[in-house]
């Protein structure tokens, strides 16, 4: 039995540029893995198989990866794997992606194919464009389709608060990115990186160009914001396509009470404290 933990993370703003050409968007953003996390458990097997709560095998992204390992390595054996789910689904927090990203590096290890990075990253991007930053255990500065990463220093964050309430949107983030876009000229990130760069402390909320796509898109989520800034919490950054929201808080202490407060408000909403890898 090989047990492997699958992270989430947030992004720290997001600028979306253009549309190109190959119908992908350009985008400009900061990612930090957080100590939340999926448990991922694989088992030798006579035939490939995924478990994992809510979600069909043949549309698990996972399954479709290891499939594809197993194929093309000519593996002798085959896993059965075994997704448990702490990272909400569909959240803006990459769960689905983190876990593809953890197949590869099990899968790798597992049968010691001895894969470099490149040959590791390539096996990513054919799956998504998000899936080869969570190879890495670093913070990065995203750019082209989410395919150039640079890596950089974390950033100066201790603590944070993430709110997440449950939704039902079929391909959301493709719906939010040909939804009321807003375009800019990536200078919010640019002016970021500076400030990581430089430690200084960052403050929320923190600009992303695929809010107003998802204010419109999800029901409730409106009013899910005007309900968190009524309770006082006015520092609120969406991450990646959304819905969650998280808020960036300077103690243990503010993030216990934030998220007492949340919990107690009546409020349909997960609160999870979390904090940068």
């Amino acid at each position: 039995m090989n047990k492997y933990k699958s992270y989430a993370k947030i992004n720290l703003g997001l600028e979306v540029l253009g549309k190109r050409t190959d119908g992908f968007h350009e985008i400009s953003t900061i990612i930090s893995k957080i100590n939340l996390y999926d448990e991922i458990t694989l088992l030798s097997s006579d035939i490939n198989s995924v478990h994992q709560e809510g979600i069909n095998q043949e549309n698990n992204i996972v399954f479709r990866i290891l499939n594809f390992m197993t194929d093309k390595y000519k593996t002798k054996n085959k896993l059965s794997i075994k997704v448990l789910k702490n990272i909400p689904y569909s959240s803006g927090m990459g769960g689905g992606s983190s876990n593809a990203a953890t197949t590869i590096e099990a899968v790798n290890q597992i049968f010691k194919l001895n894969l470099d990075s490149k040959e590791k990253f390539d096996i990513a991007l054919k799956f998504g464009s998000d899936i080869p930053f969570f190879l890495s255990n670093s913070s990065a500065n995203i750019s082209g389709r989410g395919d150039i990463i640079k890596f950089i220093k974390n950033p100066s964050i201790k603590h944070i608060v993430i709110f997440h309430f449950k939704h039902e949107i079929y391909e959301k983030t493709k719906q939010i990115f040909n939804n009321n876009l807003k375009f800019t000229d990536g200078m919010k990130q640019k002016e970021l990186l500076e400030k990581i760069n430089s430690n200084e402390i960052i403050k929320g909320p923190l600009f992303n160009g695929l809010e107003n796509s998802a204010l419109g898109l999800f029901k409730n989520l409106k009013e899910m914001k005007y309900k968190l800034e009524s309770l006082g919490i006015k520092d609120l950054s969406m991450s990646g396509a959304g819905p969650t929201y998280y808020s960036i808080q300077n103690s243990e202490e503010n993030s216990n009470k934030v998220k007492s407060l949340v919990d107690s408000s009546g409020l349909d909403i997960l609160a999870i404290k979390a904090q940068l890898l």
